[in-house]
């Protein structure tokens, strides 16, 4: 039975709501009686309210009510009829090690306009870290469970991810499909969460570290104007980091550098529209008014600015900046010198490219930032299809520079 610190509140992985865990009711995976759930209707933005297992609020008795407040038993699925806690705003079942009272739950805010590629970056950045980097720097990771819409269930979350990802970009080598709006498509408001258990040694001793990272892949129109950021939004701002994705052929000096054959196989900025740094103008005129940052308050969350579809630049960049083509070597730990070369290499392609109205909101707004240039495919698709072997390049660089600088992964002792 764990100890909770009484004035202490969390947040649903969800809906963002603030509440105390006392406060969640129960109720179990699967029951034979279902009843409407008008919560979780107006969450999810459904017609009707779905059928569900029966919601079993706290109890209202003052001395019980007190003694929760200190202790709550532990949530385990022992059986499908086990009572498991759901958040008291949306219903929505919270991940276990929440749900007892874990709070290291870190969301990383993928940001970024429509053509940014963010979709595909996501399917493949979280193959990498599975099937690569977890060998490599030696740590676990492990889908947990998340929320299954069309099927109104508890789903896990690779189960989820090879849905909306994997077998599209690894079985049908095909790119995934532009992200519907929240209000078109309710299933794009749930996150996949993730548990990474990364080993420290501190004082000579190992210790071991457990974080969960909710990842939210949000269409580029839910974050096109400050009123859809308003709602939703929310999850970059009770973000533990941000990577801001940037199309960089939406600036006309870098699209215009192209090759003919090339610029006939992306859409010109113009067919695009917007300006490609608008979604970080909304995130900074949030940001600033929730917090209430003084005007020389720089915001501490650590940013990274990630360059996309950098496999296209290769014919633009200097000679001497085709060291970002190659993969940067994390084996041994988060390689920092290598990654603090390549960032200064990326700002100032921005600077001389017309986009250093953009390099200079970052380094100026944040208090720690990064520059990084990455492709998800290594490839330019033909329509729809992926024509070879996806061979991504520095997809997970800044996710490691992030972890590094929440103190969660050692630098490497050597470049």
């Amino acid at each position: 039975m764990p100890f909770l610190w009484p004035w202490t509140r969390i947040s649903c992985p969800f809906c963002f709501e603030e509440f105390h865990l006392s406060e969640a009711p129960t109720r179990p995976s699967e029951a034979k009686a279902l009843f409407p759930d008008e919560k979780m209707r107006d969450f999810l933005g459904m017609t009707y309210p779905p059928e569900m297992p029966m919601a079993i609020e706290p109890p209202e008795n003052w001395f019980l009510k007190s003694v929760r407040k200190f202790h709550l038993p532990l949530c385990r699925e022992v059986t499908p009829e086990s009572p498991l806690r759901i958040c008291p705003n949306c219903h929505l079942y919270l991940p276990q090690a929440l749900a007892n009272w874990n709070r290291r739950s870190n969301i990383i805010a993928i940001v970024g306009s429509r053509s940014s590629g963010k979709s595909n970056y996501f399917g493949v950045l979280l193959k990498q870290l599975e099937t690569r980097y977890a060998a490599e720097l030696n740590f676990g990771f492990r889908p947990q469970m998340t929320f299954d819409v069309r099927e109104m269930r508890r789903m896990d979350s690779r189960k989820l991810y090879e849905r909306r990802y994997g077998q599209r970009l690894f079985r049908d080598h095909r790119v995934i499909q532009q992200t519907e709006r929240s209000e078109v498509d309710a299933d794009i408001k749930i996150p996949l969460i993730y548990r990474l258990t990364l080993s420290q040694t501190v004082r000579g001793k190992e210790r071991l570290r457990a974080i969960d990272l909710v990842i939210f892949d949000a269409a580029g129109e839910d974050l096109s104007t400050m009123r859809n950021f308003h709602s939703f939004g929310r999850y970059a701002l009770n973000a533990s980091g941000i990577i801001v994705m940037v199309d960089p052929f939406r600036y006309p000096a870098i699209y215009h550098k192209l090759p003919p054959e090339t610029r006939s196989r992306i859409p010109a900025p113009d067919a695009i529209g917007g300006n490609p740094g608008e979604i970080l103008d909304y995130y900074l005129s949030y940001k600033t008014n929730e917090s209430a940052l003084r005007p020389d308050e720089k915001i501490k969350t650590p940013t990274a600015l990630v360059l996309t579809k950098i496999d296209m630049l290769r014919q633009i960049l200097p000679r001497e900046s085709q060291s970002l083509f190659q993969e940067t070597n994390h084996s041994g730990g988060f390689n920092r010198k290598v990654c603090e070369r390549k960032s200064e290499q990326i700002l100032q392609f921005l600077t001389e490219n017309g986009a250093g109205d953009l390099a200079a909101n970052i380094r100026t707004q944040f208090e720690t930032s990064s520059f990084f240039g990455v492709s998800a495919l290594g490839v330019i698709p033909e329509g729809e299809a992926i024509p070879r072997q996806i061979r991504p390049i520095n997809v997970v660089d800044p996710l490691l520079w992030i972890l590094h600088q929440l103190k969660y992964l050692n630098a490497r002792s050597r470049p």
